[in-house]
């Protein structure tokens, strides 16, 4: 009786679709009220038809809801309303093709943690990292994929960062976490479970150098003296600065600083930068690099004085150097340099490094700005990464055949409206694709130029293994 009551069709249809519309596209505003309406009409109808049912011998012949036909009829639009709707439902919650799949990803992967030690002249680095632990305990030894980049206003309260790190825990587990925090945005710290690092453990990129580094730092002394409203702190792990000292300094664990003037040998180290956002070619960043640990500062030595040990270093990834196994590996060289362009060709080794014949005597197609990074997910798919010569723009190129040849990527910009009309396209630096539940994910930022919205970027996916990209969300840091 209740599925031949045309009413209840109706109100069922409505349901579905406005059902379907809110896990697809995630409009509440716009779709929750009709769709609270039509579950009213179904209770409604509902109440009603046990009412009759109950007063069934009362009940007057109605000459649609009796006829067989229209009994068959309505069961049809029941079951095809039901398998239609779930089918999209269904869809909306798979491969991140609705909002509904990103709601099940939150649930399953990110968690909140109170951010409590949020002075950085208090508590350092490390008072991020206490707060996480004290919820979720994390691998002792951990390993940046990129990067670690913080900022800070004159009090020292942090007001944003964010960092993809990964480590092994006590089980010997494989752990990975994408850890950020935008104060604007939530007083909470976001941490995402279960990404994708393309696990190397390069020990260039411990993160302990960056705690123990900035617990020494006169951090609230040393930028005061550029009397800004807000700092910048980023860390890449260790460095090699060549025989340039400009803006190193070298301090011990006491925290005593040592200016360098002059290098008589490679300048290397853990370094953690302190800067002036946006002022960095006017403001030089200090560069502190922690010394008296004989693992965290070396001087580099000629090739006939190279120790194993040493070796075992050109083995590890960087933004020119990736290895896909202890074997297989590709890198970047330097081919020419001309007004702060540079030339690039890409070799391949296949014994570990031991030989490397050059597969691509220029897979920019011309010059750029400067490499920001090589990525290779089996040994056809791979990217890499460039800057132009300013590092406010940058580009992603895609090889399918093993590094032979490159495509540029090519994604559609993301327009924003001002709040005084004006349409900019803020997001044009793409970072290397990482992977997710087997879907590659591309940030996309703003470059060294970039001051919208707390600088934010953008999330775009690829179910096509990197050949076309569809905008996702924007994405506060």
């Amino acid at each position: 009786m209740l599925l031949t009551n045309p009413i209840f069709l109706i109100g069922y249809w409505v349901f579905g679709l406005k059902l379907a519309l809110i896990c697809k596209y995630g409009i509440i505003d716009k779709n929750l009220p009709i769709l609270l309406g039509s579950v009213a009409i179904l209770i409604l109808v509902g109440l009603f038809t046990i009412i009759r049912v109950i007063k069934s011998s009362e009940r007057k012949p109605n000459k649609l809801i009796d006829l067989k036909a229209w009994k068959f009829i309505s069961i049809v639009l029941f079951v095809a309303i039901t398998i239609f709707y779930g089918a999209n439902i269904y869809k909306s919650a798979t491969n991140f093709s609705g909002k509904l799949a990103w709601y099940i990803e939150r649930l399953k992967n990110q968690r909140t943690v109170k951010f409590q030690h949020n002075n950085i002249y208090q508590y350092g680095v490390e008072g991020i990292f206490e707060d996480i632990n004290n919820k979720y305990t994390l691998p002792k030894k951990l390993y940046m994929e990129n990067n670690f980049s913080l900022k800070f206003n004159s009090n020292g309260i942090i007001t944003s960062f964010d960092t993809f790190v990964y480590g092994k825990n006590d089980n010997g587990k494989e752990e990975s976490y994408l850890i950020t925090y935008d104060k604007n945005n939530s007083e909470n710290i976001t941490v995402y479970l279960h990404g994708y690092a393309a696990p190397n453990y390069n020990e260039d990129k411990l993160l302990e150098p960056l705690i123990e580094t900035t617990n020494v730092i006169p951090i609230k002394k040393a930028v005061s003296k550029w009397n800004e409203n807000q700092y910048g702190l980023i860390y890449y792990g260790k460095r090699n600065w060549g025989y340039n000292p400009n803006g190193i300094i070298n301090i011990d664990k006491d925290g005593r600083v040592y200016s360098l003037k002059t290098a008589s040998t490679e300048i290397i180290g853990y370094t953690v930068f302190l800067f002036v956002p946006g002022m960095d070619k006017v403001i030089t960043p200090a560069r502190y690099n922690l010394i008296g640990d004989p693992d965290w500062s070396k001087p580099s030595t000629t090739s006939n004085q190279a120790t194993s040990d040493e070796k075992k270093k050109e083995l590890t990834n960087s933004k020119e150097q990736f290895f896909l196994s202890k074997e297989v590996g590709y890198k970047l060289n330097v081919a020419d340099k001309a007004l702060g362009s540079t030339f690039y060709s890409l070799s391949k080794t296949t014994d570990g490094g031991n030989t490397w014949t050059v597969i691509n005597n220029d897979p920019y197609s011309g010059t750029v700005g400067g490499a920001s990074g090589i990525v290779f997910f089996d040994n056809k798919l791979g990217f890499l990464g460039a800057v132009n010569p300013s590092g406010n723009e940058g580009n992603l190129y895609r090889t399918d055949d093993g590094g032979v040849s490159f495509k540029k990527v090519n994604y559609l910009p993301h327009e924003v409206k001002l709040s005084n009309g004006k349409i900019i396209k803020p997001f044009d630096t793409p970072s290397l694709p990482f992977k997710m539940d087997r879907v590659l994910n591309m940030l996309v930022g703003q470059g060294s130029d970039g001051d919208y919205n707390g600088d934010s970027s953008e999330i775009y996916q690829s179910m096509d293994q990197g050949q076309t990209w569809k905008f996702i969300e924007e994405i506060k840091k």
